[in-house]
Protein backbone atom coordinates (compact mmCIF):
# COMPACT_ATOMS: atom_id res chain seq x y z
CA UNK A 1 0.00 0.00 0.00
CA UNK A 2 2.90 2.53 0.84
CA UNK A 3 4.46 1.46 -2.95
CA UNK A 4 0.54 2.39 -4.34
CA UNK A 5 0.41 5.78 -2.40
CA UNK A 6 3.62 6.85 -3.25
CA UNK A 7 3.39 6.10 -6.71
CA UNK A 8 -0.02 7.99 -6.74
CA UNK A 9 2.02 10.57 -4.94
CA UNK A 10 4.70 10.71 -7.66
CA UNK A 11 1.99 10.88 -10.77
CA UNK A 12 -0.02 13.51 -9.07
CA UNK A 13 3.52 15.76 -8.52
CA UNK A 14 4.37 15.14 -11.97
CA UNK A 15 1.05 15.76 -13.59
CA UNK A 16 0.93 19.21 -10.86
CA UNK A 17 4.61 19.84 -12.93
CA UNK A 18 3.81 19.27 -16.44
CA UNK A 19 0.36 21.97 -15.90
CA UNK A 20 2.38 24.75 -14.56
CA UNK A 21 4.80 24.60 -17.35
CA UNK A 22 2.16 24.84 -20.11
CA UNK A 23 0.55 27.96 -17.38
CA UNK A 24 3.85 29.21 -17.53
CA UNK A 25 4.73 28.83 -21.56
CA UNK A 26 3.84 32.03 -23.70
CA UNK A 27 2.52 31.24 -27.32
CA UNK A 28 4.51 32.16 -29.59
CA UNK A 29 4.49 35.77 -31.10
CA UNK A 30 2.85 36.39 -34.39
CA UNK A 31 4.98 37.47 -36.95
CA UNK A 32 3.82 40.38 -38.67
CA UNK A 33 5.63 42.05 -41.91
CA UNK A 34 5.60 46.28 -41.75
CA UNK A 35 7.68 49.06 -42.21
CA UNK A 36 10.40 50.44 -40.54
CA UNK A 37 9.24 53.42 -38.05
CA UNK A 38 5.30 52.15 -38.50
CA UNK A 39 2.96 51.20 -35.49
CA UNK A 40 0.20 49.91 -37.61
CA UNK A 41 1.49 46.41 -38.57
CA UNK A 42 0.40 44.05 -41.87
CA UNK A 43 -0.15 41.24 -43.44
CA UNK A 44 0.89 41.82 -46.55
CA UNK A 45 4.19 41.17 -48.17
CA UNK A 46 6.22 44.50 -48.73
CA UNK A 47 8.80 45.18 -52.16
CA UNK A 48 11.44 44.07 -50.05
CA UNK A 49 9.76 40.28 -49.87
CA UNK A 50 9.85 40.82 -53.33
CA UNK A 51 12.02 43.70 -54.98
CA UNK A 52 10.68 43.40 -58.94
CA UNK A 53 7.23 43.48 -58.20
CA UNK A 54 4.55 40.69 -59.30
CA UNK A 55 6.17 38.23 -61.29
CA UNK A 56 4.91 37.95 -64.90
CA UNK A 57 2.07 35.28 -65.73
CA UNK A 58 1.12 34.72 -62.57
CA UNK A 59 -2.64 34.27 -62.48
CA UNK A 60 -2.90 35.46 -58.60
CA UNK A 61 -0.55 38.17 -58.92
CA UNK A 62 -3.60 40.49 -57.69
CA UNK A 63 -4.64 38.21 -54.72
CA UNK A 64 -7.44 37.00 -57.29
CA UNK A 65 -8.13 33.36 -58.18
CA UNK A 66 -7.91 32.53 -62.01
CA UNK A 67 -11.10 31.32 -63.37
CA UNK A 68 -11.18 28.69 -66.24
CA UNK A 69 -14.92 30.25 -67.32
CA UNK A 70 -15.28 32.31 -70.21
CA UNK A 71 -14.13 35.58 -70.08
CA UNK A 72 -16.61 38.28 -69.26
CA UNK A 73 -16.40 42.01 -69.43
CA UNK A 74 -17.34 43.48 -66.33
CA UNK A 75 -19.82 46.04 -66.46
CA UNK A 76 -18.91 49.00 -66.05
CA UNK A 77 -15.00 48.57 -67.90
CA UNK A 78 -12.21 51.48 -65.87
CA UNK A 79 -9.14 52.27 -67.26
CA UNK A 80 -8.09 53.76 -64.33
CA UNK A 81 -4.85 52.10 -63.20
CA UNK A 82 -5.42 51.63 -59.49
CA UNK A 83 -8.46 49.64 -59.73
CA UNK A 84 -9.34 46.26 -60.83
CA UNK A 85 -6.87 42.95 -61.24
CA UNK A 86 -3.55 43.10 -62.78
CA UNK A 87 -3.53 41.02 -65.62
CA UNK A 88 0.37 41.37 -67.00
CA UNK A 89 0.91 42.16 -70.63
CA UNK A 90 2.26 38.90 -72.52
CA UNK A 91 2.89 40.58 -76.01
CA UNK A 92 5.28 39.67 -77.93
CA UNK A 93 8.54 41.69 -78.67
CA UNK A 94 11.47 41.89 -80.98
CA UNK A 95 14.15 40.78 -78.94
CA UNK A 96 16.60 42.71 -81.60
CA UNK A 97 14.91 45.74 -81.29
CA UNK A 98 16.96 48.46 -79.16
CA UNK A 99 13.92 50.43 -77.62
CA UNK A 100 10.28 49.08 -75.78
CA UNK A 101 7.27 51.28 -75.16
CA UNK A 102 5.65 50.48 -72.00
CA UNK A 103 2.25 49.37 -72.27
CA UNK A 104 -0.27 48.56 -70.05
CA UNK A 105 0.50 45.34 -67.48
CA UNK A 106 4.23 46.24 -68.10
CA UNK A 107 6.74 45.35 -65.08
CA UNK A 108 10.52 45.53 -64.78
CA UNK A 109 10.42 41.64 -64.41
CA UNK A 110 8.53 40.70 -67.63
CA UNK A 111 10.01 43.25 -69.85
CA UNK A 112 13.49 42.02 -68.63
CA UNK A 113 12.45 38.59 -69.22
CA UNK A 114 10.79 39.01 -72.67
CA UNK A 115 14.31 40.63 -73.82
CA UNK A 116 16.21 38.27 -71.93
CA UNK A 117 18.21 40.89 -70.28
CA UNK A 118 19.20 41.57 -66.64
CA UNK A 119 16.52 43.64 -64.29
CA UNK A 120 19.67 45.41 -62.90
CA UNK A 121 20.78 46.69 -66.35
CA UNK A 122 17.00 47.48 -67.58
CA UNK A 123 17.25 49.76 -64.72
CA UNK A 124 21.03 51.51 -64.95
CA UNK A 125 20.06 51.80 -68.92
CA UNK A 126 17.19 54.09 -68.02
CA UNK A 127 18.55 55.77 -64.70
CA UNK A 128 15.20 54.06 -62.78
CA UNK A 129 15.65 54.33 -59.37
CA UNK A 130 13.48 51.21 -58.10
CA UNK A 131 10.98 49.83 -60.60
CA UNK A 132 8.62 52.30 -61.38
CA UNK A 133 7.29 53.00 -64.77
CA UNK A 134 4.58 54.70 -66.95
CA UNK A 135 2.60 54.02 -69.77
CA UNK A 136 3.88 55.30 -72.60
CA UNK A 137 7.42 55.40 -71.23
CA UNK A 138 9.76 54.49 -73.55
CA UNK A 139 12.94 52.14 -72.10
CA UNK A 140 16.23 51.08 -73.66
CA UNK A 141 16.35 47.68 -73.56
CA UNK A 142 19.88 47.33 -75.21
CA UNK A 143 23.40 48.71 -73.79
CA UNK A 144 24.49 52.50 -75.94
CA UNK A 145 26.20 51.26 -79.20
CA UNK A 146 24.57 48.26 -79.80
CA UNK A 147 23.62 47.42 -83.27
CA UNK A 148 20.71 44.85 -84.44
CA UNK A 149 22.04 41.88 -86.33
CA UNK A 150 22.22 42.77 -90.37
CA UNK A 151 19.50 40.37 -90.78
CA UNK A 152 16.53 41.97 -88.40
CA UNK A 153 18.00 45.43 -89.66
CA UNK A 154 15.05 47.61 -91.34
CA UNK A 155 14.57 50.68 -92.30
CA UNK A 156 11.89 51.54 -89.92
CA UNK A 157 13.32 54.13 -88.63
CA UNK A 158 10.68 56.60 -87.47
CA UNK A 159 9.15 55.98 -84.11
CA UNK A 160 5.80 54.05 -83.28
CA UNK A 161 2.80 55.91 -82.89
CA UNK A 162 1.66 55.94 -79.74
CA UNK A 163 -1.91 53.54 -79.72
CA UNK A 164 -5.10 55.27 -79.20
CA UNK A 165 -6.61 54.08 -75.89
CA UNK A 166 -10.56 53.86 -75.18
CA UNK A 167 -12.69 52.29 -72.61
CA UNK A 168 -16.31 49.86 -72.88
CA UNK A 169 -17.71 47.93 -75.27
CA UNK A 170 -16.27 48.03 -79.03
CA UNK A 171 -19.38 48.41 -81.49
CA UNK A 172 -17.67 47.43 -84.52
CA UNK A 173 -20.10 44.38 -86.44
CA UNK A 174 -19.95 40.53 -85.50
CA UNK A 175 -18.80 37.89 -88.40
CA UNK A 176 -19.60 34.57 -87.97
CA UNK A 177 -16.10 32.55 -89.62
CA UNK A 178 -16.91 29.28 -88.99
CA UNK A 179 -17.72 26.83 -86.04
CA UNK A 180 -17.11 27.16 -82.32
CA UNK A 181 -15.07 24.86 -80.51
CA UNK A 182 -14.55 25.31 -76.03
CA UNK A 183 -10.87 24.59 -75.22
CA UNK A 184 -9.83 25.39 -71.37
CA UNK A 185 -12.68 26.73 -70.72
CA UNK A 186 -13.11 29.50 -73.13
CA UNK A 187 -14.97 29.16 -76.37
CA UNK A 188 -13.26 30.02 -79.53
CA UNK A 189 -13.91 30.77 -83.01
CA UNK A 190 -11.71 31.17 -86.36
CA UNK A 191 -10.41 34.83 -86.07
CA UNK A 192 -10.89 35.12 -90.61
CA UNK A 193 -12.26 33.25 -93.44
CA UNK A 194 -9.44 31.69 -95.66
CA UNK A 195 -6.28 28.46 -95.32
CA UNK A 196 -3.00 28.24 -93.42
CA UNK A 197 -0.72 28.83 -95.66
CA UNK A 198 2.11 28.88 -93.12
CA UNK A 199 1.69 26.28 -90.17
CA UNK A 200 3.08 26.45 -86.30
CA UNK A 201 6.38 25.73 -85.43
CA UNK A 202 10.28 26.82 -86.16
CA UNK A 203 9.93 30.42 -86.33
CA UNK A 204 6.57 30.57 -86.56
CA UNK A 205 5.05 31.17 -83.44
CA UNK A 206 1.51 31.34 -84.63
CA UNK A 207 -0.41 30.49 -88.14
CA UNK A 208 -0.92 32.53 -91.23
CA UNK A 209 -3.51 32.57 -93.12
CA UNK A 210 -4.35 33.91 -96.53
CA UNK A 211 -6.89 36.00 -97.61
CA UNK A 212 -7.84 39.45 -99.57
CA UNK A 213 -7.23 42.63 -98.71
CA UNK A 214 -9.89 44.16 -96.54
CA UNK A 215 -11.76 40.99 -95.24
CA UNK A 216 -12.82 41.12 -91.77
CA UNK A 217 -10.82 39.85 -89.07
CA UNK A 218 -12.45 39.31 -85.89
CA UNK A 219 -11.50 38.30 -82.65
CA UNK A 220 -11.46 34.75 -81.49
CA UNK A 221 -13.17 34.89 -78.03
CA UNK A 222 -14.27 37.27 -75.79
CA UNK A 223 -11.38 39.27 -74.03
CA UNK A 224 -10.09 43.15 -73.77
CA UNK A 225 -8.05 44.94 -76.30
CA UNK A 226 -4.62 45.30 -74.53
CA UNK A 227 -2.38 46.63 -77.79
CA UNK A 228 -3.82 48.31 -80.92
CA UNK A 229 -0.72 49.52 -82.91
CA UNK A 230 2.23 48.80 -85.51
CA UNK A 231 4.99 50.03 -82.19
CA UNK A 232 5.98 46.02 -82.84
CA UNK A 233 8.60 45.09 -85.65
CA UNK A 234 7.58 41.97 -87.82
CA UNK A 235 3.59 42.56 -86.76
CA UNK A 236 3.37 45.39 -88.72
CA UNK A 237 -0.50 46.43 -87.70
CA UNK A 238 -0.93 44.52 -84.30
CA UNK A 239 -4.14 43.78 -82.54
CA UNK A 240 -3.42 41.56 -78.88
CA UNK A 241 -6.80 40.41 -76.90
CA UNK A 242 -6.20 39.15 -73.20
CA UNK A 243 -9.21 36.67 -72.87
CA UNK A 244 -8.13 35.98 -69.21
CA UNK A 245 -5.03 35.46 -67.28
CA UNK A 246 -3.47 32.74 -68.65
CA UNK A 247 -4.82 33.32 -72.77
CA UNK A 248 -4.03 36.35 -75.22
CA UNK A 249 -4.26 36.43 -78.84
CA UNK A 250 -2.23 38.29 -81.53
CA UNK A 251 -3.31 39.41 -84.89
CA UNK A 252 -0.91 40.89 -87.56
CA UNK A 253 -0.22 42.53 -90.69
CA UNK A 254 -3.55 44.05 -90.87
CA UNK A 255 -4.25 46.72 -93.27
CA UNK A 256 -6.52 49.03 -90.53
CA UNK A 257 -7.21 48.35 -86.95
CA UNK A 258 -10.65 49.14 -86.10
CA UNK A 259 -10.86 48.95 -82.03
CA UNK A 260 -8.55 50.78 -79.51
CA UNK A 261 -6.48 49.72 -76.54
CA UNK A 262 -8.84 49.08 -73.44
CA UNK A 263 -12.16 48.56 -75.49
CA UNK A 264 -13.70 44.94 -74.93
CA UNK A 265 -14.31 42.45 -77.65
CA UNK A 266 -16.75 40.12 -78.00
CA UNK A 267 -15.84 36.37 -79.66
CA UNK A 268 -16.16 36.80 -84.12
CA UNK A 269 -16.48 41.18 -83.54
CA UNK A 270 -14.30 42.68 -85.87
CA UNK A 271 -11.38 44.17 -84.85
CA UNK A 272 -9.43 44.56 -87.95
CA UNK A 273 -9.41 44.28 -91.84
CA UNK A 274 -6.69 41.86 -93.44
CA UNK A 275 -3.73 43.36 -95.11
CA UNK A 276 -0.13 43.24 -96.06
CA UNK A 277 1.55 45.81 -93.13
CA UNK A 278 5.13 44.58 -92.73
CA UNK A 279 4.65 41.34 -94.55
CA UNK A 280 5.68 39.69 -97.83
CA UNK A 281 1.71 39.04 -98.80
CA UNK A 282 -1.79 39.97 -97.76
CA UNK A 283 -2.01 37.48 -94.62
CA UNK A 284 -3.48 37.19 -91.08
CA UNK A 285 -0.64 36.49 -88.57
CA UNK A 286 -2.45 35.03 -85.73
CA UNK A 287 -0.69 33.72 -82.27
CA UNK A 288 -2.46 31.73 -79.24
CA UNK A 289 -0.08 32.49 -75.76
CA UNK A 290 -0.65 30.24 -73.21
CA UNK A 291 1.39 32.04 -70.07
CA UNK A 292 3.10 34.18 -72.91
CA UNK A 293 4.42 30.99 -74.49
CA UNK A 294 3.17 30.73 -78.20
CA UNK A 295 1.17 27.40 -78.54
CA UNK A 296 -0.48 25.97 -81.53
CA UNK A 297 -3.53 28.07 -82.33
CA UNK A 298 -5.32 24.59 -83.95
CA UNK A 299 -4.96 23.14 -80.74
CA UNK A 300 -8.38 26.08 -79.77
CA UNK A 301 -9.61 26.79 -82.43
CA UNK A 302 -11.18 24.65 -85.62
CA UNK A 303 -9.53 26.25 -88.94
Amino acid sequence: MLKNTAFRTSSAALVFMLGACSWLQQPAAPVVAGTAGSSAPTTAPTSQTNPYGAAPYEPNAAGNAASSNVYTPPASASTSSSGGAYIPSNAPVDINAETHTVVRGDTVYNIAKRYNIQQDDLRQWNNLADNTIGVGQVLRVKPTGYTAPAATASNNTSAPTPAPTASGPATTPTVSTGSVRTVSGIAWQRPTAGNIISSFGGSNKGVDIGGTAGQAVVAAANGKVVYAGSGLRGYGNLVIVQHNDTFLTAYGHNQNILVKQGQTVKRGQTIARMGSSDADRTKLHFEVREKGKPVNPTRFVAF
